[in-house]
């Protein structure tokens, strides 16, 4: 257990910090947008731009939204709300892979590995507007 701890720690403290540091493959994000297309556009829409009462997920109006927090609060909210008629359905490792989806189409650089599903690292990972 200790040794899990500590490997948990030493991943966590070498995470990027920003979703500009390349956090998600693009192997994970085509996974992503496939689980995207299954569960969410009915929702949100084919172009990620929001369905009546639910939010765009492209663009501004995600920016706005998420700046300033972390990739695990995305996912973490993904994970218990989505999709709204059965929260809780989709896995962690999907809500994951549909965040790599939504980093890549808000334009955030794929880099060689994919996001980690572990929320010590997601934390550490930060929505940041292009500097």
């Amino acid at each position: 257990m200790k040794l899990f701890l500590l490997v948990t720690l030493a991943a966590a403290a070498a995470a990027p910090h920003s979703v500009w540091e390349g956090v998600y493959s693009a192997e994970q994000a085509g996974r992503g947008k496939k689980a995207y297309l299954a569960d969410c556009t009915r929702c949100h829409g084919d172009m990620l731009a929001g369905v009546d009462d639910s939010p765009a997920l492209v663009g501004q109006a995600f920016l706005k939204k998420w700046n300033g927090k972390s990739v695990a609060r995305l996912v973490d909210l993904t994970r218990r709300t989505m999709p709204t008629d059965g929260p809780g359905d989709l896995s962690r490792e999907e809500c994951t892979d549909i965040t790599a989806y939504l980093l890549q189409v808000n334009g955030f650089p794929a880099g060689k590995d994919d996001l980690a599903s572990d929320a010590a690292i997601l934390k550490q990972i930060m929505i940041e507007p292009k500097k």
